[in-house]
């Protein structure tokens, strides 16, 4: 099967386009054109490197250039978008070892940095500085549009979407929101038992599922230690409800069925390990503490939770796969039994494998990619469990990653802050403060349906094993992100990007606006302007209907400018666009 079939077949899987706006008329009709395939000026493959001569004991021969195509997929995959050709050429000079290696040692950027940076702005003179939910959703983008970190960015935001906190209701205060931004991208690169340990003791996820004073049972009044945390860290975060293959496929039983990890006895052992942990920046000296206290002070949700014996379950705990923790242990030693006994479990190489993949790569990964990665989280190479760093190279430098023409299975929707990232950085967005004010982007009416740190449900915006009916559903396929692609979130999302370019820019006040760049777009000709767009915007994988369309249109409108934005909202709507691929 040709690239061109394959593409015309992702995109038939697209969900129908309303006819409610000109836009999305638009949408379906280049839906209904398809594309596929490379065909731009600015694709093809670098010359390969010349391996060293041979000597009696000849070094491991330095791997061949990538191609400018496949230098495009990557920056898709690895981090938030290319900025230009400049870009990609050094990509393609320093090959993906190279620059994996240079970005695993960039430092994290610090999310309360921003927030101590803008502490107190717009307050009345003589008011404590205060805080705002606002710049902790600024800090994400800043770190997104701006940092030099952009793998660890790109890495933390999935771990975001796998260890989800969410500001939705909304009363999670910024500094914890912020600092558990910080842990995760602090851990991006760390040991993912370590992850685990430090996102069950952060106090944002803490309070967000209940784990922050939960306390011991008590038979007199009928109480048990809270349940919430214990049943999504088990199911969401590490090894899910059925047992599976080291490959990722549901393990089977001698009758053909799945087999489910754990049942309701061991997510009531598991809370009872859990219970006892407060606020750490509190005296656990004092019982009162544990439950009295003021949870608007700031220092309360930077430090992990700490344990308050007197608190904390006595009983033994039943755990996974018939493991009891012995009564009478302490808290801490409890705590980490029980981590430790989730970190082992066989699922957890392959849960996370698939999902990291889901959120970097495609949708859809075969048994053996799954395998493969899940092999490196299990042993990478040195007898370590859980190596991140490791793990991250092998999702991204997987053969099935790789190369000028993936499989049709290898690809994915970008998502909707993805598309609005890759959009700001190729477009050279830039403010007069070098800062950004993109807070609220949640409403599915008229902004992208989806907003970091602002996710629904512990269950993130989206399903990983979500399937749309008709013909992805058929294949038996998963696409995660079309779970908010409904036709209201569509339409929104359309109309917010013709906003975005039509007015050239986005936020308030004007110090903070981000300015695209379009004079450097409407100095190229024609032709070179549907090249550059087929780099920024579709890896240089622009299919030959969509090239032929945007010559076309930018052809037809006099004004430069125009013509520019004219062919970006094209860009934004376009399936090839939309389809990482």
């Amino acid at each position: 099967m040709d690239d061109a079939t394959d593409t015309m077949e992702l995109e038939q899987a697209l969900p129908a386009a309303s006819t409610a706006s000109a836009a999305l008329a638009a949408a379906a009709l280049l839906a209904a054109c398809g594309g596929g395939g490379s065909g731009g000026a600015d694709g093809g493959s670098a010359a390969p490197a010349t391996p060293a001569a041979a000597d009696p004991t000849p070094a491991t021969p330095p791997a061949p250039q990538p191609s400018r195509r496949d230098a495009a997929r990557f920056l898709s995959q690895a981090s938030f978008g290319a900025t230009g050709p400049a870009q990609v050429d050094a990509l393609v000079a320093q090959g993906f070892d190279g620059w994996l290696t240079v970005q695993f040692a960039k430092p994290a950027a610090l999310h309360m940095d921003y927030l101590n940076s803008q502490r107190g702005r717009d307050q009345k003179a003589g008011e404590k500085p205060q805080l705002s939910e606002e710049m902790s959703y600024e800090a994400v983008w800043q770190q997104w549009l701006t940092g030099e970190d952009q793998l660890r960015a790109r890495v933390s935001w999935a771990l975001l979407q796998i260890f989800v906190i969410s500001n939705i209701a909304p009363d999670i205060r910024p500094a914890a929101m912020s600092s558990y931004m910080d842990m995760l991208n602090r851990n991006a690169f760390g040991n993912w038992r370590t992850l685990l340990q430090d996102v069950a003791l952060h106090p944002a996820m803490g309070y967000y599922l209940n784990l922050l004073e939960s306390e011991k049972e008590n038979a007199a009044k009928g109480t048990h230690p809270n349940e919430n945390f214990a049943r999504e860290v088990l199911q969401l975060f590490s090894i899910g409800l059925i047992q599976l293959n080291a490959d990722g496929t549901s393990k089977l039983d001698a009758a053909g069925k799945t087999q489910p990890t754990y049942d309701e006895a061991v997510v009531k052992g598991f809370a009872k390990a859990f219970s006892g942990w407060s606020y750490g920046a509190l005296d656990n000296s004092k019982a009162a503490q544990f439950h009295d206290h003021d949870d608007n002070v700031e220092a309360l949700w930077v430090v992990p939770m700490k344990a308050w014996s007197a608190y904390h379950s006595p009983a033994d705990k039943l755990l996974l796969d018939g493991k009891t923790l012995a009564a009478g242990q302490t808290p801490e030693k409890d705590m980490a039994d029980a981590l430790d006994t989730i970190f082992q479990h066989p699922n957890v190489p392959p849960f996370f494998a698939r999902q990291l993949i889901q959120r970097l790569v495609a949708s859809n990964p075969s048994p053996a990619y799954v395998g493969r990665v899940a092999a490196v989280f299990a042993n990478d190479g040195t007898g370590t469990r859980g190596n991140l760093k490791a793990v991250v190279r092998a999702v991204l430098m997987d053969a099935e990653a790789r190369g000028d023409s993936p499989a049709i299975n290898v690809a994915k929707q970008r998502e909707p802050v993805i598309r609005l990232a890759n959009m700001l950085r190729g477009l050279g967005a830039r403010s007069a403060s070098g800062q950004n004010r993109i807070q609220y982007l949640d409403s599915s009416d008229d902004a992208l349906g989806q907003s970091p740190l602002l996710a629904p449900s512990v269950f993130n915006f989206y399903s990983p094993g979500y399937r749309p009916a008709g013909p992805i559903a058929a294949q038996g396929w998963v696409a995660p992100e079309f779970q908010i692609s409904g036709e209201t979130a569509v339409a929104g999302s359309l109309n917010f990007f013709a906003d975005l370019i039509g007015s050239g820019g986005y936020g308030w006040p004007e110090a903070h606006r981000l300015n695209l760049d379009l004079a450097s777009l409407a100095a190229l000709d024609a032709t070179a302007l549907v090249d550059r767009l087929d780099l920024l915007f579709f890896n240089l994988g622009m299919g030959a209907s969509t090239r032929s369309r945007l010559t076309t249109l930018v052809a037809a409108i006099d004004s430069k400018t125009e013509s520019v934005k004219a062919a970006l909202i094209v860009t934004a709507l376009s399936p090839d666009h939309v389809i990482q691929r």
